[in-house]
């Protein structure tokens, strides 16, 4: 495929990368009151935590969020809202120990993390005419891996993935650099008041005393994810996570949308030479965006209705996309 224009901009005043990354954050209003939360009990014992926006709608979205995130993070709730309001079902899967309830078994997920997905998809997609999945930052690598590693349903229709890390080890590297600083270092805190919550949960498990010297996001999962997940080789790791391998095994319609001021991606995650000589890659690079917030003002985000044109145009599951501009 040609790679696609879209021609998004930002607001005037939201005017680099770092604003448009931190804006909605901040802008976007949470309704707790959105989903109704269901617990999925699984054969190991533990259990999925699914936030559904249930209506007998026809159609399912499953959407997964990125690293630390929830169904009630900005990029996660404003899809979940918009498609509802179309007529979609909506089922946001959080990765185990990122629900409101921490899981019973210690779990460290990663980008390669498909099991999950799969066991979802196998439990649900059979209810519905047809299936997308959409995935934003790591959780779009998870969806991406998933849909390349994994038999899947005749009604999976699509796949969005929204800043996604293609390129794992690179991305982390920027995420470590010191411009990117706030960060990094936000997501050290969450992951390491994970890391104590569960060592609480099953003494034992981890170092803590390694913990504290851990100061990149790097070293985390040199250190963490990636031996508590069971890779003995760092590039084992990596190579697990990263989607930009499987990108030329998916066979249905897939739209990647990275920006390109998005600061937490390198120059790799920029799939351009496979989108050109793929049939089901669509490749968006707007200029402007940041990283999974793609403003529209401080309170809404352009992700919704650029999905929403390539299911109707690409897909051809909407047929009736005639709302909002043109891009």
């Amino acid at each position: 495929m040609p790679i696609v224009q879209s021609y998004y901009r930002p607001p005037a005043y939201l005017f680099n990368r770092h604003l448009q990354t931190i804006a909605p954050v901040f802008g976007v209003k949470r309704d707790n009151t959105l989903y109704q939360t269901e617990k999925l009990e699984l054969a190991d014992g533990d259990f999925l935590e699914l936030d559904w926006i249930r209506a007998g709608n026809d159609k399912l979205m499953m959407l997964f969020h990125g690293l630390e995130g929830n169904s009630r993070s900005h990029y996660v709730q404003q899809m979940a809202q918009h498609f509802s309001a179309l007529g979609w079902d909506i089922l946001a899967m959080h990765a185990r120990s990122c629900g409101r309830e921490m899981n019973r078994l210690p779990v460290l997920y990663h980008g390669g993390s498909t099991n999950d997905i799969e066991i979802v998809v196998n439990e649900y997609a059979e209810k519905y005419h047809s299936l997308v999945l959409v995935g934003f930052s790591l959780g779009a690598n998870m969806s991406l891996n998933f849909v390349a590693r994994h038999s899947t349903p005749t009604n999976l229709r699509a796949i969005a993935a929204f800043s996604a890390p293609c390129d794992l080890q690179k991305s982390e590297q920027e995420i470590d650099r010191f411009v990117n600083r706030i960060y990094s270092q936000k997501f050290l805190l969450k992951l390491k008041n994970k890391v104590r919550k569960l060592e609480t949960q099953h003494p034992g498990i981890f170092d803590l005393n390694k913990l504290e010297q851990i100061i990149s996001v790097q070293g985390f999962s040199e250190n963490f994810t990636a031996p508590f997940c069971g890779f003995s080789a760092l590039d084992d790791f990596y190579s697990a996570g990263s989607s930009l391998d499987s990108l030329a095994k998916i066979r249905i319609p897939t739209l990647l949308v990275n920006a390109k001021n998005d600061p937490f991606l390198s120059d790799t995650s920029y799939p351009i030479d496979l989108a050109r000589t793929s049939d089901y890659l669509f490749l968006d690079i707007p200029k402007h965006g940041g990283h999974s917030a793609f403003p529209i003002s401080a309170e809404k985000s352009w992700m919704p209705n650029r999905l929403e044109k390539f299911l109707a145009e690409e897909v051809k599951i909407l047929n009736d996309w005639s709302r909002g501009p043109k891009f």
